[in-house]
Order: C-alpha cells, then sequence, then structure tokens
C-alpha cells in the first residue's frame, strides 16, 4: 500500500508542476474569460482592405511580412520604436491605419513599445491566440486585419490597466 500511495504523490507532484509552468508562461495575469472585454467581436469594417498574400509580399519586406501577415514576433529590445519619446501618431505599416498615439505610450520594459490605449474605435481589433502552448489576446489593424501584437492586462492601473505589446515593425511613426 505505501507503493501506491507514493505513486499517487509523484504524479499529484507532476502535475502540479505543468500547471504551475504553464501559468508561469502565459503571463502574471492573462485575459482568457470568455466574456472578454478586449475581446471585439464587431463585424469587420467597410472599408477593409483585402489583398491576396502575393499582394502583400509586394509591398511588405521579409520581416514586415512575417510579422503582420504570419503574425510573427521581432525580436524584443531590436524594433525602432521601443525607446521613442518623441510627439506623433503611429499608423499601421501595411494600411496606414492610425493604430495609436504617443499620448498613451509608456514604458513598460518589456522589449516591444506599449501603450495603455489605442487609437480609437476604428484602430484595433483583437481576438484569441491559443498558439505557442499560451492563451493571449491578439491584436490586430482593424483595417487590414495584420497582425500587430497582443494585449495583457498588466498595464498603468491608473488608465485603462492595459498593455498594448506591439512589434515596432508593424508600425510607422509620424511626428505632429
Amino acid at each position: 500500500m505505501p507503493k501506491r500511495s507514493n505513486f499517487y504523490f509523484i504524479i499529484s507532484l507532476i502535475f502540479s508542476v505543468i500547471l504551475l509552468s504553464s501559468k508561469c508562461q502565459t503571463s502574471k495575469k492573462t485575459l482568457v474569460s470568455t466574456a472578454n472585454p478586449l475581446i471585439n467581436k464587431t463585424a469587420m469594417s467597410e472599408a477593409s482592405i483585402k489583398k491576396t498574400e502575393e499582394e502583400w509580399k509586394k509591398v511588405l519586406t521579409d520581416e514586415e511580412y512575417y510579422v503582420l501577415r504570419q503574425a510573427g514576433t521581432e525580436r524584443p529590445f531590436t524594433g525602432k520604436y521601443t525607446d521613442l519619446k518623441a510627439d506623433g501618431n503611429y499608423y499601421c505599416k501595411a494600411c496606414g491605419n492610425l493604430l495609436f498615439t504617443s499620448n498613451t505610450k509608456f514604458h513598460s520594459g518589456c522589449g516591444w513599445p506599449s501603450f495603455y490605449d489605442n487609437a480609437g474605435n476604428s484602430a484595433v481589433e483583437t481576438r484569441m491566440d491559443n498558439s505557442h502552448g499560451m492563451t493571449r489576446i491578439e491584436v490586430l489593424c482593424k483595417k487590414c486585419h495584420s497582425h500587430l501584437g497582443h494585449v495583457f492586462n498588466d498595464g498603468p492601473m491608473d488608465k485603462t490597466g492595459l498593455r498594448y505589446c506591439i512589434n515596432s515593425v508593424c508600425l510607422n511613426f509620424e511626428t505632429e
């Protein structure tokens, strides 16, 4: 009988470690609820841009295509807008849609530009992303549906509490 209880103890210990490690991989706080207000389920804008993947490849660099159209990620701390502190607006590299303003940008230390809010109702849309063994909320350009990054609920609590973690390669910046 002691061998059987040891077996169950070891199995429960392994299960606990797996469960704990999966929680650590997703983030300190995750946005998993199916009733999550961050998941935008509204209809696509009538002004949506529709291009074939071949058309996108002609207008985007290889890196831009990888991140924007294949939901890739640029390496942290390598993007040109990560530490930018200038006043202006951030536009979608693929279609020119206004996404974020410098008024909502903050330094999060995550390695990518971070914003606590988007530029309005026509800026971005969100959807569940279960890739890479994690559950996250993906951020897409609302006009061309290109991947921009992810949104987390560990942003400034005195603002929205959100952190839009966006790849620099997806953005064009213009001063005001």
